[in-house]
């Protein structure tokens, strides 16, 4: 009996662990959670095909990452869904990089995305980096930017004025 309450406490602190990686998996049956994760686990490896499928692209054209554009981009929607309030987010990650993180919940995932490029590139900001994730519910996109270098204000101030503009851009 003390054999099987360890067993059963072991595994509903796995079942714990899965639902603190697998973003959709809030408050759901087991048998559901796993089958959750198991759609989560192909998605990372259809994901991880896309990016070494990229990596190969640009070793082997020698482009670099910095000069893709807008129309590069390609939304891939996955299966997995994660209920977050809609959120627009500029911090300062160093001295000349800011991080921006943009949420929305039922929207649509390409013209959104498009929307967040254009306002970045209306501001004049220069994208380091992006990742852009989707499902049908929601994207999740977080972007690097170089801090302006015409800008006097300090970054906390560019940083409300990128939010504000993205708010705008994305109502």
């Amino acid at each position: 009996m003390y054999a099987e309450r360890r067993r059963r406490n072991r595994q509903n602190e796995s079942f714990e662990r899965i639902r603190g990686i697998v973003p959709s998996a809030l408050k759901m049956d087991k048998i559901t959670l796993l089958g959750e994760t198991v759609e989560y686990i192909k998605s990372l490896k259809q994901r991880l095909k896309q990016l070494e499928e990229i990596n190969m692209a640009l070793s082997s054209s020698g482009q670099d990452a910095g000069s893709f554009k807008c129309e590069d981009i390609k939304v891939i929607p996955s299966r997995t869904h994660s209920p977050t309030q809609d959120m627009t987010q500029a911090t300062p990650e160093d001295e000349d990089t800011l991080k921006i993180e943009v949420v929305r919940n039922d929207c649509s995932q390409e013209d959104t995305a498009i929307d967040i490029f254009t306002c970045l590139r209306d501001l004049e900001l220069t994208v380091t980096h992006a990742s852009v994730s989707t499902n049908v519910y929601r994207i999740h996109a977080t972007i690097k930017v170089k801090m302006p270098k015409q800008s006097s204000n300090d970054q906390f101030a560019v940083c409300s004025e990128i939010e504000e503009a993205l708010r705008r851009c994305l109502r």
